[in-house]
């Protein structure tokens, strides 16, 4: 499956790209994007897929369509306040906190994602902005005869600030809002969205996943085992992500090691123990692609410290403009050294209906990631699903 066939399937109300769009946006990505396109993978058949790595999905369709958006109230969502760094010195200091943590353990490794972002529609004839919001939480068993747990609500799709509601609500507060495309758009690739206050559309899965393969294979096909069986030590760390990068498909998409080696930061989203997440920050301190921006607060209103690992600027259609100009942070736990929000597009420049410094679209774990020893239970009122859910 590739990363837009991936989101397709996580956004069922986001019409797909036109084909030219698509063909535009894959020759900037080429150019611009932080890492390269991964070939489809070829797993095996009927495994459970995480939400994690819908991470990679967004970062590409970033360039192609407005993503979905989780915020709690009608206020827009502000650009994080970047403070001077001082260098990847920051990263050095937050490993040394990190390897002091206890490695806490649980029945189950639990990642609730959340899709966010904002998209430009029209009511009447006036155009307007909206939030939609959808969140996939999926509970990954340390015993291999549990079941991997995934289940994914589609949350809400609101006006996305009072004036937007008071555009809305002049048009009738309509059902259903036309999304706002570029000029020769097919029509069919330009659809009506639903509004929804409340979450809605939710499907899971809840089965036994044989040999407890996780279903995030950037780094390969691992298990919690050999999560646990990672080195506490940046040196043999690198050494062990360079026999990962011979061995994985997809790993080889980098022409280098090199290329392939800030791909460490991958670990920061992962059940590794403390010593291992510290040994990736002082591995990924090391590197000259990795910048520490400073401390911010992130979209939900977090404390964290902003990074970018990578190449960090690229491009988003909103509304009618189809090359708003982005840059992209990851915003790391100021203590844990883990992922609280990942590919934060910053607006460079001013688009209609989008000022420059604007949050476009972002990723965010809740703040119940991590080990637990609750147990998934079937939601009510959500469809066994006899697909994957990214």
């Amino acid at each position: 499956m590739d990363e837009l066939t991936l989101l397709a399937r996580a956004l069922p109300d986001a019409p797909p790209p036109s084909a030219e769009v698509v063909e535009r946006a894959r020759a900037r990505l080429a150019a611009a994007r932080e890492e390269p396109v991964r070939p489809p993978r070829s797993g095996r058949r009927g495994r459970l897929v995480w939400a994690w790595t819908l991470g990679t999905a967004m970062a590409t369709a970033a360039v192609v369509m407005a993503v979905v958006t989780l915020v709690s109230s009608l206020a827009p969502v502000p650009a994080p306040a970047l403070v001077p760094a001082g260098g990847n010195e920051a990263l050095l200091r937050l490993a040394d906190a990190v390897a002091k943590l206890p490695d806490d353990r649980g029945a189950y490794w639990r990642r609730p994602l959340l899709n966010n972002g904002l998209v430009r529609v029209k009511a009447g004839d006036k155009a307007f902005n909206v939030l939609s919001s959808s969140r996939i939480d999926l509970w990954q068993p340390r015993d291999v005869r549990d079941p991997v747990h995934a289940e994914r609500w589609e949350q809400f799709v609101r006006p996305a600030t009072p004036a937007d509601e008071r555009v809305w609500r002049a048009a009738g507060a309509p059902a259903t809002v036309q999304r706002v495309c570029t000029p020769g758009t097919p029509a069919g690739d330009c659809k009506k969205l639903r509004m929804r206050s409340k979450p809605s559309d939710c499907l899971y899965t809840h089965a036994a996943e044989p040999g407890g393969v996780l279903g995030d294979l950037r780094l390969g096909e691992l298990t919690l085992a050999d999560l646990s069986a990672l080195p506490g030590d940046a040196a043999l760390l690198r050494e062990r992500l360079r026999a990962y990068w011979k061995a994985s498909k997809s790993a080889r998409a980098w022409k280098s090691f090199e290329e392939f080696l800030p791909m460490a930061r991958v670990l920061l989203e992962l059940p590794v123990s403390p010593s291992v997440r510290a040994a990736a920050l002082r591995l990924l301190a090391g590197l000259p692609t990795t910048k520490v921006r400073g401390s911010v607060t992130d979209p939900m209103g977090r404390q964290g410290l902003a990074v970018t690992f990578v190449h960090s600027e690229g491009f988003s259609e909103f509304g009618t403009d189809d090359e708003v100009t982005e840059r992209y942070i990851t915003i790391l736990h100021p203590r844990a050294g883990t992922v609280l929000t990942a590919h934060v597009a910053i607006t460079t420049e001013s688009a209609e209906g989008l000022p420059r410094g604007t949050v476009h679209h972002y990723q965010a774990w809740a703040p119940e990631a991590g080990w637990t020893d609750e147990r998934p239970e079937r939601p009510r009122g959500c469809r066994l699903s006899d697909r994957p859910i990214p």
